[in-house]
């Protein structure tokens, strides 16, 4: 069934009865038809009124048919047009298409061609329905992508071809024309690069798509940008293309890190906390094991904390503690580790050492730089350290172990008189 909101027809025909004849016909069928007796009258009455479709005769006095639709194109105002042609001249009908006919009808003398124009018209409606909702379709998809948060790109033979407002923000483009034509891999991270390569390579060759994989960008101003990417292969302007769609992690990201941080960090100290020190631990120890190299331990308490603490409260307290942590960074080796284990307890792991009075000596460097004052809130406070030492393989060959015999030393040294180091031995 037509669709009735193509209602308003005008049909130009010389031949008054022929008018007559489809009019009543086509009116029969709930269509609005006006006629007009030739081209000049029809485009006349086109600028009067409006119309959803146009049935116009080849053969007119003044103004043809052909005519007429030249003139509407030249005005950008040529409707949905059915030619209707005689005997003969069907190369008119060719060319009336040419035009930007919908389509045509040939007359013949038993006249029915009258009974086969409603099935024209109707074929038009559906063509024209289908036109709209694919322009409606492709509009609404336009819109969903120019104002869509996510990035959006299309990229053929390796180049972008298109890319939506928030991908161009996303990489740091003023203007889209510093994107169109650029290739895709100057905006990928080295590090990606070849699995990109790899996977732009199998959507070109076998039409599939690839689920969301974190990647890492270059923005046009040498940022970095952490994102997650999708893509489809399909058919853009009759090529084979990629689209892919993008969106900014880099929040998610700093969370998950932040997360992390918390759950493996002191949040006093900014140290390795017990359970980031334990697996660090399970690393040296690993390499240790390995290479055949001596490992140590060393169990730090804080002498005098605990007075300073209660006197003095714990905001002066805190910041002791996390200057202390920060001489205790600044006296070891970057490869090193120094954690803290609660309290005022700190533990450190020093792996390739050459001889165990090499522990010795990052002791000394401790008690030394623990001994100075600390300058805090107006305070002057001072502690001292007292240092319990253990050394792989000598002492144990595990983490559990050697962290036991750390602190059996350590305990030594504040048993006698506190302030110092020793190493562990049978009977501490």
């Amino acid at each position: 069934m037509a669709d009735m909101t193509f209602r308003n027809i005008l049909y130009m025909e010389d031949d008054p009865g022929l008018s007559r004849l489809l009019q009543k016909s086509l009116q029969r069928r709930g269509y609005t038809v006006d006629t007009a007796a030739d081209g000049e009258e029809g485009l006349r009455m086109l600028d009067a009124s409006h119309y959803d479709l146009l049935l116009v005769d080849y053969n007119m006095p003044f103004l043809g048919g052909i005519d007429v639709m030249r003139a509407l194109s030249a005005k950008g105002a040529l409707l949905p047009t059915i030619m209707v042609t005689g005997q003969g001249n069907e190369e008119i009908a060719v060319e009336a298409l040419k035009l930007g006919a919908s389509d045509y009808v040939v007359k013949d003398v038993e006249l029915k061609y009258l009974d086969l124009i409603p099935v024209v018209i109707d074929r038009v409606i559906y063509q024209q329905f289908l036109i709209r909702e694919n322009r409606e379709s492709e509009e609404r998809y336009r819109w969903l992508v120019e104002l869509s948060p996510d990035g959006i790109a299309i990229h053929a033979e390796g180049k972008f071809v298109f890319v939506n407002p928030a991908g161009a923000g996303f990489l740091g483009a003023t203007d889209l024309a510093q994107l169109i034509g650029k290739p895709v891999l100057d905006i990928i991270h080295p590090d990606y690069r070849d699995i990109v390569g790899e996977r732009m390579r199998v959507m070109d060759r076998q039409g599939r798509s690839v689920p969301w994989l974190e990647e890492k960008f270059i923005r046009l101003d040498g940022r970095e940008l952490d994102v997650e990417v999708a893509g489809v292969a399909f058919t853009y302007q009759g090529k084979p293309a990629v689209q892919v769609l993008f969106r900014d992690i880099t929040g998610r990201k700093q969370a998950a890190e932040r997360l992390e941080r918390l759950a493996l960090y002191d949040t006093l100290t900014g140290l390795p906390n017990r359970t980031l020190f334990f697996d660090r631990m399970n690393q040296f120890l690993a390499l240790a094991k390995r290479n055949q190299y001596i490992m140590a331990v060393l169990y730090m308490d804080l002498d005098r904390f605990k007075a300073i603490n209660d006197t003095l409260g714990h905001e002066v307290g805190d910041l002791l503690l996390a200057e202390a942590g920060r001489r205790m960074l600044s006296c070891s080796r970057s490869s090193d580790t120094v954690a803290r284990m609660g309290g005022d307890e700190f533990i450190g792991i020093y792996g390739r050492i050459t001889a165990p009075e090499d522990a010795a000596v990052i002791a000394r460097k401790f008690v030394a730089s623990l001994s100075e004052p600390f300058h805090l809130k107006g305070h002057e406070c001072r502690i001292s350290a007292s240092i319990g030492i253990s050394v792989f393989p000598r002492d144990g060959d595990d983490g559990e172990t050697l962290v036991n015999k750390a602190d059996a030393a350590m305990y030594r040294v504040k048993e006698s008189g506190k302030s110092g180091y020793a190493f562990y031995s049978p009977g501490s």
